[in-house]
Formats: structure tokens, C-alpha cells, sequence
């Protein structure tokens, strides 16, 4: 897999970069903007995290 940043200061050349890049999605491209690249990678460190119920949260929120 490879991966590709694209930094674009302006938001008119941004929306056409996008527009182009939407084209190859049927190929098989994936297209995620850095920010949720980032939440995407700190929630899959969370998956092997100990879980507890809700309820039990709240009863030691104190």
C-alpha cells in the first residue's frame, strides 16, 4: 500500500484536487484527510485497551 500526503493552501485548488482524486476511488484508492487518518490510528491503539461497562464508570465518577 502506499500512501500519499498532499498539502494545498488554497481551497479552490483543494476542491479540485479532491474532485480528481473521487475518480479513482472505483479503483480502489482511499482518499482520508490527515485528521482523521490520526483519529482513525488513536482509536485502533485503543482496541486492546481494558473495557469497562458504563454503569460502572459513572458509579466511580466521583
Amino acid at each position: 500500500m502506499h500512501h500519499i500526503a498532499i498539502n494545498i493552501k488554497d481551497d479552490q485548488l483543494a476542491e479540485k484536487v479532491l474532485w480528481l482524486l473521487e475518480h479513482f476511488k472505483h479503483d480502489g484508492a482511499e482518499i482520508v484527510s490527515i485528521e482523521d487518518l490520526e483519529d482513525l490510528k488513536a482509536l485502533h491503539a485503543t482496541r486492546d485497551e481494558s473495557s469497562i461497562p458504563f454503569e460502572d464508570y459513572l458509579a466511580h465518577a466521583d
